[in-house]
C-alpha cells in the first residue's frame, strides 16, 4: 500500500492520488498505524493519535505494544496515559512501507457499543431475577397466608393457655412476619408491589425524617440537610420514598463505621436526549433529584455492578441484600431512574431522579392499600350476608373460609373463574366476591370480577393475591376503583377490608351525577365542564342553602359532591356535617385555598372526604373522584 507524505513522488500524475489518499487517510474515523515486523510505528492518522491519547511523535518510532494479527478482527484494550481505558476492535494486514515488509492496521473504537451492550445484558438480567423474585414472592406468600393465619388462630383459641405456649406462638408469628416482610422487599425489587402515589412535597418530608435519620445513624455520624427552593412537587408513594432513604441511611452508616458525614440534598433536574440515550431505563424529561451522599468506605467497580442485584451483600451475615434492590425496583416503578456513584475511599453518592408531578394541588390523603387494624374493633358480618370465595390453593381457600364464617358470613366457595359464575347466577343472595387474582383456566381475578358484575351489577369484590403484576398495576400504580388485599393477610386485616367492601355506596348505574357547590361563577364552570367532558352530570349551586335544599332532593342521586369551603352565607364544612347526617359514605372534595392540616382538625378521621388545595386543574378533579374508587372516564379528547 502507498501511504502518503511520506512516499517519494515518482510522477506528477500520482501526485494527485497522493494528496487524495493522504485526505482520506487523515480524516477517517478509525485509527490507521503502519507498524514494522518488530512492531515499531512508522505512521499514525489522527484518529490512532486521539484513541491512544498520544500525539504522532510520541507514537513514531515507538513501538506500540499491541498485538498485530495478520487478517484478524480482534478485540484489545488500549490504556491511555492518564489511566484511560479504551476498547477498540483491530483489523491487520500485510503491506509495505518503503519497499519494506510491514503491517497496516485499523483501528476502531468501540468503548460506546459495548457500553451500551452492557446495559442491555445487566437490564435483561435485572428484568429475568424480578420475574423469578415475583414468582418466589407468590408462592412463599400464599404459604405466609396460611401459617399466619392459622398461627393468629391459635393464638386467639389459647388466650388462657400456658405462658410458654403463648411465648412460643408469638415468636413463631414474629417469624413469620419478617418472612413477610422479606417477601414484600422482594416484590418492591420486582416491581410488583402495588404503590399509593400522591403529590409530595419532598422537602417538607425530609425535613420531617431529620429525627429519624439521626436516630438511625447515630452521634457519631453528622447530618446534613440541603434543601432547594422552590422544588418542584412529585408524584409519588411517600411511605416507599421514606423506606428507601432509610435503607441509604443504614448503607451509609455501615460503611463508616468511624463516623462521617451523611448529606440528603434536593433539586430540580432535568434529564435530556442524551442522558437518555446512554440510559435505555430513563425518559427525557424534568425530575425532583432527592440525592444521598456520605463520606464511608465507597466500593470497587466490580461492586458497584452488582449492589441493586436482591440478595447481594458485603455485609457477611448483618444484611439480607434486598436494601439497594428495594430502592431500584421502587424507584423505577415510580417512573424514575436511580444513578449510584462510588470510590473506594471516598463515599458513595445515590441518586434518585422522580417524575416531576404535572399538578401542584394536594389531593387529600388517599385510602391506604391495606387497611388500617390498629385500635379498631374488628367488624363481623351483618345478617344474611354472603360471599363467595374463589382460591385455587386449598389452604389457603380453607383458612380464608374458616376465617369468614367465624366472623358471621355465609361462605360459597369455588376453585376458579367458571365454577363462580355459575354459582352467581343460581346463588342471588350472594353481596361480594373475594377472589384470588391469580386463578387457574385462563380466566384471571380481575376478569373474573367484570362479569362477574355483568351478571350482578351491585356485587362488592375484594381482589386478594401475593402480587398485583400487570393485570392491577399501570404505570407503576394501582388502578383507580381496585379493592385489594394482599397476602399474606392477617385475620382483622381480612374482616377489616371486607366489610369496609360491604358498607361502601354502591357504585351508581349510567353516568355518575356530582354535586358542585361554588360560590364563584368562573371556578364553578371550570369544574362543571372538566366534569362534563369526563361523563359526568352535574347539579350546581352556589350556597349553602340552595346546595342544602337540592341534596334534599336528590341526594339519593349523587355519587359525590364538590364544595367549596368559602360559601357566602355558611362555611362549605357546615354543608359536609349537613350531608353526613344522612349519606355518611358519600365521597367529598373540599375545595380551599387554606391549609388542608385546618380543615382535617375542623372535619376529623373522616375517611370519605378528600380536600383539593386552590389553585387546581381539571385533571385533579378528577384525580380526586378516583381516590375514591369511582370510575371517571377520560377526557374525550384524550
Amino acid at each position: 500500500m502507498i501511504m502518503p507524505s511520506t512516499m517519494p513522488s515518482t510522477t506528477s500524475g500520482n501526485s494527485i492520488v497522493q494528496t487524495e489518499i493522504k485526505f482520506l487517510v487523515e480524516k477517517n474515523a478509525d485509527g490507521i498505524l503502519v507498524v514494522d515486523e518488530e512492531g515499531t510505528v512508522l505512521f499514525a492518522n489522527p484518529a490512532a493519535e486521539k484513541i491512544f491519547g498520544r500525539p504522532s511523535d510520541s507514537l513514531v518510532g515507538s513501538p506500540i505494544g499491541i498485538p498485530f494479527l495478520v487478517d484478524e478482527t480482534t478485540e484489545i484494550a488500549i490504556h491511555r496515559p492518564g489511566g484511560d481505558q479504551v476498547d477498540a476492535e483491530i483489523r491487520v494486514v500485510d503491506t509495505t512501507w518503503n519497499h519494506r515488509p510491514a503491517r497496516l492496521a485499523s483501528i476502531r473504537d468501540v468503548s460506546g457499543r459495548k457500553a451500551m451492550e452492557e446495559r442491555l445484558r445487566h437490564s435483561a438480567k435485572m428484568e429475568a431475577v424480578g420475574r423469578l423474585t415475583a414468582g418466589i414472592a407468590h408462592d412463599f406468600n400464599n404459604l405466609l397466608t396460611v401459617v399466619l393465619g392459622n398461627l393468629e388462630n391459635a393464638r386467639r383459641q389459647s388466650a388462657l393457655a400456658e405462658t410458654a405456649l403463648l411465648r412460643a406462638l408469638d415468636n413463631a408469628t414474629r417469624g413469620a412476619r419478617r418472612a413477610a416482610g422479606l417477601t414484600e422487599r422482594l416484590l418492591a425489587f420486582a416491581r410488583r408491589k402495588p404503590l399509593d402515589p400522591r403529590t409530595v412535597d419532598i422537602n417538607a418530608l425530609v425535613s420531617g425524617m431529620s429525627d429519624l435519620l439521626q436516630r438511625t445513624l447515630g452521634e457519631e455520624i453528622r447530618v446534613r440537610a440541603a434543601l432547594a427552593p422552590d422544588l418542584w412537587p412529585t408524584e409519588v408513594d411517600p411511605t416507599e420514598l421514606e423506606a428507601a432513604i432509610l435503607n441509604l441511611a443504614v448503607n451509609a452508616r455501615d460503611a463508616m463505621a468511624s463516623g462521617g458525614e451523611f448529606t440528603i440534598e434536593t433539586g430540580n433536574a432535568e434529564l435530556d436526549g442524551a442522558y437518555a440515550a446512554a440510559n435505555n431505563d430513563v425518559k427525557h424529561g424534568n425530575y425532583v433529584l432527592v440525592s444521598v451522599s456520605d463520606t464511608g468506605t465507597g466500593m470497587p467497580p466490580a461492586v458497584l455492578k452488582q449492589v441493586f442485584e436482591p440478595f447481594f451483600t458485603t455485609k457477611g451475615g448483618r444484611g439480607t441484600g434486598l436494601g439497594l434492590s428495594q430502592v431500584y425496583g421502587f424507584v423505577t416503578q415510580s417512573g424514575g431512574h436511580v444513578k449510584l456513584y462510588s470510590e473506594p475511599g471516598f463515599g458513595t453518592t445515590a441518586k434518585l431522579y422522580l417524575p416531576r408531578a404535572q399538578e401542584t394541588q394536594h389531593a387529600g390523603d388517599p385510602q391506604p392499600t391495606e387497611p388500617s387494624t390498629a385500635g379498631r374493633k374488628i367488624p363481623h358480618a351483618k345478617p344474611d350476608e354472603s360471599i363467595l370465595l374463589v382460591e385455587d390453593d386449598g389452604d389457603v381457600r380453607n383458612y380464608a373460609g374458616n376465617s369468614l364464617r367465624e366472623l358471621g358470613y355465609h361462605v360459597l366457595e369455588a376453585i376458579d373463574a367458571t365454577s363462580a359464575l355459575q354459582i352467581l347466577e343460581h346463588e342471588t343472595g350472594i353481596r361480594l366476591l373475594f377472589t384470588d387474582l391469580g386463578l387457574p383456566g385462563g380466566i384471571d381475578g380481575r376478569m373474573l370480577a367484570e362479569r362477574a358484575r355483568k351478571i350482578r351489577p351491585s356485587l362488592k369484590v375484594v381482589i386478594t393475591t401475593a402480587y398485583a403484576a400487570s393485570a392491577l398495576i399501570h404505570d407503576g400504580r394501582l388502578d383507580p376503583g381496585v379493592d385489594l388485599l394482599s397476602k399474606p393477610f392477617t385475620f382483622a386485616t381480612l374482616a377489616v377490608r371486607i366489610r369496609d367492601a360491604l358498607d361502601r355506596s354502591p357504585a351508581p348505574e349510567g353516568p355518575m351525577r356530582i354535586l358542585v357547590v361554588e360560590d364563584e361563577l368562573l371556578v364553578r364552570m371550570l369544574v362543571v365542564e372538566a366534569l362534563a367532558e369526563r361523563g359526568c352530570l352535574t347539579v350546581e349551586a352556589a350556597s349553602f342553602e340552595e346546595a342544602l335544599k337540592k341534596f334534599r332532593n336528590t341526594g339519593e342521586e349523587f355519587a359525590a359532591a364538590i364544595i367549596d369551603l368559602g360559601l357566602p352565607d355558611q362555611p362549605g364544612d357546615h354543608l359536609v356535617r349537613e350531608i353526613r347526617a344522612s349519606k355518611p359514605d358519600l365521597p367529598i372534595v373540599l375545595a380551599t385555598g387554606y391549609g388542608s392540616d385546618t380543615i382535617c382538625e375542623r372535619l376529623p378521621q373522616d375517611t370519605r372526604l378528600q380536600v383539593l388545595a386552590k389553585p387546581f386543574h381539571a385533571d385533579g378533579i378528577t384525580t380526586a373522584l378516583e381516590r375514591f374508587g369511582l370510575r371517571v372516564a377520560k377526557r374525550q379528547d384524550s
